[in-house]
């Protein structure tokens, strides 16, 4: 039975800028390309002065410019944020509504597998330690999804996208 929409608060709501996942890797990016166009820059400028021994510095913060661009996989994580924008936009989510039960809670430290819980039968973890723009807030950060509660889940790839719980 699925209640009526006015019988719930939504507490969660996925967005390009949720839980600061776009803006960090926008930050990061920029961290990256800087140390590129540092590193080469100030080569290009040893080389045309002819500066052998100052070689070191330029090389090593192009190669950590190239490796941290490398490591962090930005068009992998801008295309994880864009897709579940896009599915919650267009509505190419499932919903699943019922009482929330915990199976596991993840400490507030981590070094774990989050929060798994269950609503109407379907299974998820809500990690706090995941980078994601989905719901993210585990029971020792706040979250709301504890044992007991009456939520409606809009999920998508088992990523929760929306939170609705009773009022």
């Amino acid at each position: 039975m699925l209640l009526a929409a006015s019988d719930f608060v939504t507490v969660f709501e996925i967005a390009r800028g949720s839980n600061g996942v776009f803006a960090g890797e926008v930050f990061r990016l920029l961290v990256g390309v800087a140390a590129l166009i540092g590193g080469v820059t100030a080569l290009i400028f040893n080389w045309k002065n002819n500066e052998p021994k100052s070689w070191f510095g330029p090389v090593f913060v192009t190669g950590w410019g190239l490796l941290w661009l490398h490591l962090h996989n930005f068009p992998y994580v801008f295309d994880h944020i864009n897709s579940l924008v896009r599915a919650y936009r267009g509505g190419q989510y499932q919903i699943v509504e019922g009482q929330v039960q915990v199976l596991h809670e993840q400490p507030a430290t981590g070094h774990t597998k989050g929060d798994i819980i269950t609503v109407n039968g379907k299974q998820f973890e809500v990690n706090y330690f995941y980078l994601t723009p989905a719901y993210r807030k585990t029971l020792a950060h706040g979250g709301v999804l504890q044992s007991g509660a009456y939520a409606r889940l809009y999920y998508y790839n088992g990523e929760i996208l929306r939170v609705d719980v009773r009022k």
